[in-house]
C-alpha cells in the first residue's frame, strides 16, 4: 500500500544561536517527523543564560547547563550529496519497508549518496528482535559509526513516550514526568518500522547535509532543518533513549489527509543540538558501507 507522508524539522535545542525557522516544512516525502530539545539534568559545570529560538517565531531566554569540553576538533568534510533531493524544492516517495512475513512496500526509496558514513558489521552482536532492541541497536550502529558510546533503552523515558504517543494529538510534548528530555515525533509509520525511522530517513537522509561542518563549534544554524534529527542520534553526550509507537483508531489529530494513524515519540536523555558544543559532540564518521532500515537484523 503506498502512503504518502510529509517531513517537518523542529528546532532541537539549538540554544544560543539567533535564528528562526518555519513551522513546518514540508518535503513531500514519508514521515511528519519533528525534533525538539530541553535542557538537559545534568549536573552544573557552568550555569549561563542562553537563548532558545523554535518554530512558529517562540523565543525565550532558559538558563541552561553549559557543558565544557576540551575534545579536539575533527578536520574530516565529506563531500556534499550529489543524489539526495534539496528539501525545499524537490519531492520524492518513500514507503517504509515491512519486515519479510508482511507485504513487500510498493515504492522505492533514493538512498543519500554514497558519502553518506557506513556501518561496520563487526561491531553489531545477535540481531535484535524486540522494537526495545531494534530501536537502541538502529541508534548504536550509527553512533558507534560516529566513535561515541552506545546508548542504552530507559524505561522511564519509554513511559512518557507511551503517555505522549497514546495521546493521538501529534505536537511536542516534554510536560509529561517532569520532561527534561529531548524528543522525536513521527507520524504514519507502524512500529515494524522504527530502523526505517532511525536509520533510512534521520541518518542516511539528513548526515551528508551536515558533513562540511565536522570540527565546527557552530555550523551554519541556516541549514540546520536538514540535519538537525542526525545531530541528536549521534550526539556524543546523550545516554538513554526510549520509544513508543501507538496505533491511534479514531485518528491522529494534527496530521494531514493520507497519514496513517501511527504515533511515534522517541525521547532522549542528554539532548544535543547545544550551540557552541558540535565539534565535541558530532565526530566525524568512519567510512565503510552504508547502513539500512534492516542492517543487523534477523530476515
Amino acid at each position: 500500500m503506498r502512503t504518502a507522508l510529509t517531513i517537518a524539522a523542529f528546532a532541537a535545542g539549538a540554544f544560543a544561536v539567533p535564528y528562526k525557522r518555519d513551522v513546518l516544512t514540508n518535503y513531500d516525502v514519508v514521515y511528519v517527523t519533528d525534533v525538539v530539545t530541553v535542557t538537559a539534568g545534568q549536573l552544573p559545570t557552568q550555569v549561563v543564560s542562553k537563548f532558545h529560538y523554535g518554530h512558529g517565531g517562540n523565543s525565550h531566554s532558559t538558563t541552561v547547563i553549559e557543558q565544557v569540553s576540551t575534545e579536539a576538533k575533527s578536520t574530516y568534510q565529506a563531500p556534499p550529496p550529489s543524489s539526495t533531493p534539496e528539501p525545499s524544492t524537490s519531492t520524492s516517495v518513500y514507503v517504509a519497508p515491512q519486515p519479510s512475513t508482511t507485504e513487500a512496500p510498493s515504492s522505492t526509496y533514493v538512498a543519500p549518496s554514497s558519502s553518506t558514513p557506513a556501518y561496520s558489521s563487526s561491531a553489531a552482536s545477535a540481531a535484535p528482535t524486540s522494537y526495545q532492541d531494534i530501536c537502541v541497536e538502529h541508534h548504536n550502529i550509527h553512533r558507534r559509526n560516529h566513535t561515541v558510546d552506545d546508548i542504552a533503552w530507559s524505561d522511564e523515558l519509554a513511559s512518557s513516550a507511551q503517555q505522549i504517543a497514546e495521546s493521538c494529538v501529534y505536537a511536542h510534548n516534554t510536560d509529561v514526568a517532569g520532561g527534561g528530555y529531548g524528543q522525536n515525533i513521527a507520524a504514519g509509520v507502524e512500529a515494524t518500522n522504527i530502523s526505517a525511522i532511525i536509520t533510512d530517513l534521520f541518518y542516511n537522509g539528513e548526515e551528508p547535509y551536515f558533513a562540511p561542518n565536522y570540527g565546527k563549534e557552530d555550523p551554519d544554524m541556516t541549514e540546520f532543518e536538514k540535519w538537525g534529527h542526525f545531530t541528536q542520534i549521534v550526539w556524543k553526550e546523550t545516554t538513554h533513549v526510549g520509544c513508543y509507537t501507538q496505533y491511534c483508531p479514531n485518528g491522529l489529530s494534527n496530521v494531514g489527509t493520507g497519514v496513517s494513524p501511527y504515533f511515534t515519540v522517541c525521547n532522549y536523555k542528554g539532548p544535543g543540538n547545544y550551540a557552541g558544543e558540535y565539534a565535541a559532540n558530532v565526530l566525524a564518521p568512519k567510512q565503510e558501507a552504508t547502513a539500512n532500515w534492516n542492517t543487523g537484523l534477523s530476515n
